[in-house]
């Protein structure tokens, strides 16, 4: 299990013992607001009000491997694509959604059309509609 704070750290527990198994420091330079765990892959993204998403390897001792740049605003959430976990999504303050690949550290796409920031994002996962 990952958990996030207004600490700017990311702590590692292991929920079978309850014991904390890392601590990454300063993972961010402001507030930690979402995190997302790759359902097959050993990536965790994390997203700040530093404006940042970042991607964090735990096969690589926690390295960051990606940081994601290009919201205007806080980013208060990321999620996973569940039909494509190559690709994930982020909620922003700057009232947009940005899709974005694994592999690269541009956005996709931008979504908008809300008029205050957005605080959350997620996917429908049944069915064949794509939302």
């Amino acid at each position: 299990m990952v958990a996030s704070a207004d600490d700017l750290r990311l702590v590692v527990f292991n929920y079978n013992t309850h014991a904390r198994v890392g601590t990454l420091e300063a993972a961010h330079a402001d507030f930690i607001r979402g995190l997302a765990v790759h359902p097959t892959l050993p990536l965790v993204l994390s997203s700040s009000d530093d404006m940042l998403i970042k991607m964090w390897n735990w096969e690589k001792d926690w390295e960051c491997t990606m940081v994601f740049e290009g919201h205007a605003h806080y980013v208060m959430d990321v999620k996973f694509n569940p039909k494509d976990s190559n690709t994930f999504a982020s909620a922003s303050m700057d009232r947009t959604v940005k899709v974005w690949n694994l592999n690269s550290p541009q956005c996709n796409f931008t979504l908008s059309g809300h008029t205050k920031g957005l605080n959350s994002v997620d996917y429908f996962a049944g069915g064949e509609k794509p939302y």
